[in-house]
């Protein structure tokens, strides 16, 4: 990144009048994607004169032409082109290492936005930030939201968390997977008195004997892949055939008989209703919740949070076992 932003400074002690402005980089470069003057404006938030003004001026610091303007429009020149190659990646250099910059800065003070999917791991994140606030003077912690079942990142897509919970998988790109902070059970989810309920355990072949409840989203994501696998571990095919947007949906058409699913012990902790049984699936895949943040937004103040969750985790959520109860951080 910086020999990027090097190769940019180089560029512009080239140019033979005094110092660049940004706003002329800026012009250039979004002329060349646009190669319309109005649009360009547009997007500026500037006058049209304003952009021919800024490009002529850029123009005549390069002694050359960069676009050519006739009646069928804008094209850049050779000369252009190879303008915009060479700056383009240098100026999002310099502009990732200025927000880096300011992101840190504010990483030494302020507020962290934490948010779950699973309430054990809500209630995980309410101690953590707890403990967190009382060595850490001048930063606020909050949990501001619970992720949607069918749409768990999201949050962190539309920057409305800066740190999250959630259950693994997680290899989106641009997503850091930090430390585990939960480690859980994996049940199945059954209409009362359903033979596999009678039974007491579950295994993953009987979901090939029944219609299969699952969250929303892609059909073929990965994440689902994980938890409801297109065939059985002896290769029999099995059948999603509801999705579903939300946690009580789900359990809705498992209480109606409608089918049965895999489901991970917070959420069924939390939603235990007459009409519904929940048993452990003996060779079910492991289930652990992460904190997860986005690698452009890191700072000083997320990491020291991801090392202060690492030493007090992760969190056993045993249930259902006789006692009920997970192990809880201390101070």
């Amino acid at each position: 990144m910086f020999r990027q932003a090097e190769r940019l400074f180089a560029v512009v002690e080239h140019w033979s009048e005094g110092a660049v402005e940004r706003q002329e980089i800026e012009t250039f470069l979004v002329l060349c994607e646009e190669l319309h003057f109005g649009r360009t404006a547009k997007r500026l938030r500037i006058s049209p004169a304003r952009v021919t003004q800024l490009v002529q001026k850029v123009e005549r610091r390069i002694g050359a032409a960069l676009f050519e303007r006739n009646t069928r429009g804008v094209t850049l020149t050779d000369l252009g082109r190879q303008f915009q190659r060479d700056l383009a990646p240098a100026h999002q250099a310099v502009e990732k290492v200025v927000q880096r910059t300011i992101q840190a800065a504010k990483g030494m003070d302020g507020e962290l936005r934490l948010g779950f999917l699973g309430t054990a791991n809500g209630r995980h994140l309410v101690e953590l930030a707890r403990l967190f606030e009382a060595r850490r003077s001048g930063t606020t912690v909050r949990v501001v939201l619970e992720a949607e079942i069918g749409d768990h990142l999201r949050p962190l897509r539309e920057d409305r968390a800066d740190v999250i919970a959630v259950p693994l998988p997680v290899r989106e790109d641009g997503l850091v997977v930090g430390p585990v902070v939960l480690r859980e059970r994996l049940l199945m989810a059954l209409p009362e008195g359903h033979p596999i309920a009678l039974r007491g355990y579950a295994t993953l072949e009987d979901l090939a004997d029944n219609p299969v409840v699952v969250s929303s989203g892609d059909p073929d994501s990965y994440w689902i892949d994980y938890f409801v696998p297109a065939r059985t571990p002896s290769g029999r095919p099995i059948e999603r055939t509801h999705h579903v947007e939300s946690l009580q949906a789900g359990v809705a058409l498992v209480m109606a008989g409608q089918g049965i699913g895999p489901l991970l012990a917070q959420f069924a902790q939390y939603n235990q209703h007459a009409g519904i049984a929940y048993v452990p699936i003996e060779n079910g895949p492991p289930v652990a919740s992460a904190l997860i943040w986005r690698a452009d937004r890191e700072t000083e103040l997320v990491r020291e949070f991801a090392r202060l969750a690492e030493a007090h985790g992760p969190v056993i959520h045993d249930w259902p076992a006789a006692s009920e109860e997970s192990r809880r951080p201390t101070g």
